[in-house]
């Protein structure tokens, strides 16, 4: 498996979700992939929303007002300032209701501090697939390959930070 980063001594962030109520291995397991199929030394992650729900369709309730999201901005700054490079991977779906709202804003002030740290960004296929994702993506995109190499192939990096 070939490196794909610029600086593989240095350290990718994964923004996910919110927290899980579980272990996360497995989704922990494919950032570590990740880091590995983009050649960086280490990698951390944090989230878009601080509260943990069972399923992220729980945040369209847990998200209604606006605490959850500006909970979770401190550990995205500094996960920010200290990043060569950064995994968007919260998922694909946009919360519903008031959650929606607050969503939208969250991404927005993301997308000012990636500006803003000038970031390079990656996300698989050109969309923030949550890690959870990836393999059905991989194999569907590419069957016949192995999951490491067929996220070596679809890990782009993107021009925006987040649409």
């Amino acid at each position: 498996m070939s490196s794909l980063s610029q600086n593989p001594a240095g350290r990718l962030a994964v923004v996910l979700s919110n927290p899980p109520t579980t272990s996360g291995s497995r989704t922990l397991q494919r950032v570590e992939l990740a880091r590995q199929v983009l050649g960086y030394e280490s990698v951390v992650t944090a989230n878009l929303f601080s509260i943990a729900t069972y399923r992220t369709t729980g945040i369209s309730e847990a998200g209604a007002d606006a605490a959850g999201w500006l909970g979770a901005r401190p550990e995205l700054a500094t996960l920010l300032a200290s990043a060569d490079a950064v995994v968007l991977a919260y998922g694909c779906r946009e919360p519903a209701g008031a959650a929606r709202h607050h969503f939208r804003d969250q991404l927005s002030w993301l997308q000012g501090e990636m500006r803003r740290h000038s970031i390079p960004t990656w996300m698989l296929a050109d969309r923030p697939r949550h890690p959870s994702r990836w393999h059905r993506h991989t194999h569907a995109a590419h069957p016949e390959l192995p999951f490491a190499e067929a996220l070596s192939l679809v890990l782009r990096p993107v021009d925006r930070a987040v649409d």
